[in-house]
């Protein structure tokens, strides 16, 4: 089995020997710096056209991104499975026509998004992706937190998310737990 860490910091980054940027550690029987096996690739800022296939779990959040900040939630429903399920503060949306009204809310409010830094650990067809982000409001206040999503490699070697929870562990002990 291989096991994927995707780093994205400058904290990291120093930790391994000055490197800052985005790194992918393939890692088999190694420590979280994927020492000794590591082997690295650089991974570039993904755009609509450069991410269509979604062959690694982490473009399918900046697919979900760039979807959002241009306003277009149609482009969403692709990067879910049947029967996925979206959380945030405001509850649990099962399922794309309760997925599409969640991010709707969202864009209904003026709010855009930015990811930042993240972590991806990949098992298999399945990865666990944790993002740091930013939310810029209508007002220009911005709002920072982190997410957890699971996704499952499809048949056809594209990802898609299973479990889509934008605020993360934030949720924990929150009303609609």
């Amino acid at each position: 089995m291989s096991i994927h860490f995707w780093l994205r910091s400058t904290a990291i980054g120093a930790v391994m020997g000055g490197v800052v940027g985005s790194r992918l550690i393939e890692a088999s029987g190694c420590d979280m710096l994927g020492n000794p096996n590591q082997r690295s690739h650089d991974l570039t800022m993904a755009t609509k056209e450069n991410m269509m296939d979604a062959n690694k779990p982490e473009l399918v959040s900046r697919m979900l991104e760039a979807h959002l900040n241009e306003a277009d939630v149609e482009g969403l429903e692709g990067l879910y499975e049947t029967g996925a399920i979206f959380a945030d503060y405001e509850g649990t949306a099962k399922g794309w026509p309760d997925i599409k009204a969640a991010h709707q809310g969202f864009l209904d409010e003026g709010l855009s998004l930015v990811l930042n830094d993240s972590v991806v650990f990949q098992a298999d067809d399945i990865a666990l992706v944790h993002w740091s982000w930013t939310v810029t409001q209508a007002d220009g206040t911005t709002i920072d937190g982190t997410s957890a999503e699971v996704l499952r490699r499809q048949a056809d070697g594209t990802w898609k998310f299973v479990i889509d929870n934008s605020d993360g562990s934030a949720l924990i002990g929150s009303p609609n737990e």
